[in-house]
């Protein structure tokens, strides 16, 4: 069968289509590391698949948080904020009875945490720190004297510490310090592997790459052609070329041998076992590499969903989870804007805070009834 011309379509700015390279033959006929070098070329192809089909997912992905779940966020926060205003003046009001100022406190000190623990804004750690009664300085310390306290009990000097009394400060030390300490045994672990199981030769991998890249840009340099039009052809190769070489795109590069026929289209089957070891050794480098790419993509989302890696993923589950949560969002806030009206109502506002009375001591009835038979069962 005619191998594909590799310069089809090239003026036209469209991808080249290439035949990905394989040892042809059956499970019979190929060995055990051809059929290895085979696997890792379908397993290549594979996640650059899929790489590719979550780029363009993550395109919608980011205009869909900027267009829809943003504007959202912004007007529930905004709303949030009159709330905390409204809740605040009502604190003084002497139409309250102590007991009533003294829940709306309470909710409102909640709603001003929640508010600053997604950003720091002077007005609200003001009224934060008035309704508190503390200050942030003597919050991060008494943070910081916690921490110690908790950090006592790790295998760390706590004492050696010289720094500002900071928690997160104080946090990143301890880690240091746990790092320094776990990096001798990783040492002596990595020593033992390297004695059990001799590491393959550093160069031959590169040395194969190499080889193959010479004999293919011998092939495609366009000084060699005297036609402009095939100058400008494999000029474009070249640039190719140069960039899978610059990446160690072992894939590519042999999808491009394989097209132009440089060594004919079986050349790869004229391998030995031997001299495909430096192959598998690439192509497994670029499995690795594929995979921290599309890991890397996926940050944002996977960050949402705790326990999941890129590879547990699909496309559809972060559409829905996305849409769930713009929904959330938007009936959050229009709770929050109903409050806004009701509460503009001192009398309204008294009957809630009797209500949020209530399901507390529900609550906290729960609790005690869950103790109790705890402690009966015992």
């Amino acid at each position: 069968m005619k191998q594909p011309s590799l310069f089809d379509d090239l003026d036209a700015g469209v991808a080249m289509p290439v035949t990905t390279p394989a040892i042809p033959g059956s499970s019979r006929t190929l060995s055990a590391i051809q059929h290895r070098f085979n696997a890792l070329l379908d397993q290549i192809g594979t996640l650059r698949h899929e790489h590719q089909r979550w780029q363009v997912f993550m395109d919608t992905y980011s205009r869909r948080m900027a267009g829809e779940l943003a504007p959202e966020v912004a007007l529930l926060r905004t709303a949030q904020i009159a709330l905390a205003r409204l809740l605040d003046g009502h604190v003084a009001q002497s139409r309250l009875s102590k007991r009533d100022r003294a829940t709306l406190q309470e909710l409102l000190i909640d709603l001003l945490e929640e508010l600053l623990r997604e950003e720091e804004i002077p007005e609200l750690r003001t009224l934060y720190e008035l309704h508190t009664g503390t200050d942030q300085a003597e919050e991060a310390a008494l943070d910081f004297e916690l921490l110690r306290a908790m950090a006592s009990a790790l295998p760390v000097d706590v004492d050696a510490y010289c720094g500002d009394p900071n928690p997160e400060a104080f946090s990143e030390w301890i880690d240091r310090q746990l790092g320094a300490r776990a990096e001798p045994a990783r040492g002596r672990k990595r020593r033992a592997r390297t004695h059990e199981i001799p590491p393959p030769p550093p160069d031959d991998a590169t040395t194969a790459l190499r080889k193959v890249f010479r004999r293919l840009a011998s092939a495609l340099h366009p000084d060699r052609e005297s036609d402009p039009h095939e100058q400008r052809r494999k000029t474009a190769l070249m640039q190719d070329l140069n960039a899978a070489y610059a990446a160690g795109d072992l894939l590519r590069i042999l999808e491009l041998q394989h097209a132009i026929d440089v060594r004919g289209p079986d050349a790869l089957a004229t391998l030995s076992d031997l001299e495909l070891g430096p192959y598998i050794q690439l192509l497994q480098a670029q499995v690795k590499k594929l995979r921290q790419e599309t890991d890397a993509l996926l940050a944002p989302i996977t960050a949402a969903f705790p326990g999941q890696t890129a590879r547990s993923l699909t496309a559809a589950r972060v559409d829905k989870a996305l849409d769930q949560e713009i929904t959330q969002v938007r009936r959050i806030r229009r709770n929050v804007d109903a409050d806004l009206q009701r509460f503009a109502d001192v009398a309204a506002l008294k009957e809630a805070l009797a209500q949020s009375r209530l399901e507390q001591a529900a609550v906290r009835q729960v609790r005690s009834s869950g103790r109790r038979s705890r402690r009966t069962r015992a």
